[in-house]
């Protein structure tokens, strides 16, 4: 059993850095996105995670909450692969920019990563 913890302990500590976040402000429609995503192919974000973004304005902006769970997420689901996705995109109002950061995990098709979290600033 001791090999068997050694590889998840390495596919683990691969992970470390492959989440990406991206957010992007729509001003016109008051909107801003938040999209969760692996860094390459074969990367996937877990649904079973309970993943929660932080949510400040840049510019003296308003944003309508400060926080944005696992609920307020739509995930991208992949057919064969259940409780995985390939991207989670989080919507929430602001009238400017955003900033924040987000806690996921994330998982190849064999293991998964612990809980990081990834900065992210939109235009």
């Amino acid at each position: 059993s001791s090999t068997a913890l050694l590889s998840s302990a390495v596919a683990e500590e691969s992970l470390d850095g492959k989440a990406t976040v991206e957010a992007k402000l729509d001003a016109k429609a008051g909107k801003a996105t938040i999209v969760i995503k692996g860094k390459s192919d074969g990367i996937y974000v877990n649904e079973e995670f309970a993943l929660k973004c932080s949510v400040k304005a840049k510019d003296g902006g308003k944003v309508d909450k400060a926080e944005l769970k696992k609920e307020d997420a739509k995930y991208e689901s992949v057919a064969d692969k259940p409780g995985k996705a390939k991207s989670a995109t989080l919507t929430v109002g602001a009238d400017k920019g955003i900033e924040g950061e987000c806690k996921v995990v994330i998982c190849t098709t064999t293991a998964c990563s612990s809980p990081q979290k990834v900065s992210y600033s939109s235009n």
